[in-house]
């Protein structure tokens, strides 16, 4: 998503009644753009991030990624690598609330692979911008128990069951995420191929742990993905009941993962605030509430969040 800032422009507000019109000239101070830094470390992948710049809000211009900055990473306050920009490898980063505009970028890359239960610093210079600076902590690994995998009790649903232990000396933030990949193919009457079709996985429960709305179907959430915290189990043995079910049959599906996650109260406050931004939307010209994204970067803009994720096979 495009970061807002109120931007540079002189523009004119219309004010209109039944018999007036009323013309109000608004200066708006100048955009001064920033660095943003964006990045997720993770305990299986090398530390990678994308620096770009901010725009004004009401701009036609849009971020682009900065190739000649100076990226620095620590582990607390002890110097691990420099990041060096990956110029062969383009990504695309979604910008707009419904995934549909995408920004060219690449990423400044390390070979370090961040530990758990460590915190990690990024440093950004340029001589153009301010120089930023953003920090996040990798919780410690979670051990993983009595996992059960029901395939049998029903055609379209796969039931999971497992149990972790909370620790009772902090407070503690999760995630689940459904993967799969499920296609069929198929011949008409006239024995011609037809396309295959891709089915889609999601999840449901009634744990009350999950954020919850009206029962449908029998489960209180349903959805691809399920951020919570250990506020009902703090320092407990928690254990997860869910069904997992896909626009196709068990049978069809070559691989349904579930990602199970844990992180630090930085990328929980930015999850939350993402999901709250993208079910409220920006303000339109009707009005409405304005829910910002969480940032943790000093003087720029953007996220630094850490994960430490493990999966369990539904369906290898």
């Amino acid at each position: 998503m495009k970061n807002i800032i109120f931007p540079i422009i002189l523009f004119s507000l219309f004010i209109v009644s039944c018999d007036m019109e009323t013309v109000i000239d608004l200066d708006i101070p100048p955009h001064e753009p920033v660095l943003v830094l964006n990045g997720l470390l993770d305990t299986d992948t090398n530390a990678r991030v994308v620096i770009s710049h901010s725009v004004g809000a009401f701009s036609d211009a849009v971020p682009s990624f900065i190739n000649n900055a100076n990226v620095l990473l620590y582990k607390g306050n002890q110097f691990i690598d420099s990041l060096l920009p990956d110029m062969t490898n383009l990504i695309y980063v979604n910008y707009d609330d419904y995934n549909v505009d995408s920004l060219a970028m690449y990423y400044y890359k390390s070979d370090y692979i961040p530990d758990h239960n460590s915190t990690y610093r990024v440093e950004v210079n340029h001589s153009d911008y301010n120089s930023i600076s953003a920090e996040t902590f990798i919780p410690d690994d979670i051990t993983v128990y009595n996992i059960d995998v029901d395939t049998t009790s029903h055609e379209d649903k796969i039931g999971l069951t497992f149990s972790f232990d909370d620790n009772a000396n902090q407070q503690n933030y999760y995630r689940l995420k459904v993967f799969s990949s499920c296609t069929k193919e198929w011949r008409d009457e006239d024995g011609d191929h037809e396309l295959g079709y891709r089915g889609d996985a999601h999840m449901m429960s009634n744990d009350p742990s999950f954020p919850g709305d009206i029962p449908w179907e029998g489960y209180t959430f349903s959805g691809h993905r399920v951020v919570f915290n250990d506020a009902l189990f703090n320092g407990q043995q928690k254990t997860i009941t869910l069904d997992v079910q896909s626009d196709l049959k068990y049978a069809y599906c070559d691989t349904i993962i579930i990602e199970f996650s844990t992180f630090s109260d930085d990328t929980y406050s930015y999850y939350n605030s993402l999901g709250d931004h993208s079910e409220k939307g920006e303000l339109s010209i009707f009005g409405g509430e304005v829910i910002p994204v969480y940032t943790n970067v000093k003087n720029g803009l953007g996220v630094l969040i850490s994960t430490n994720a493990q999966q369990i096979y539904l369906k290898p």
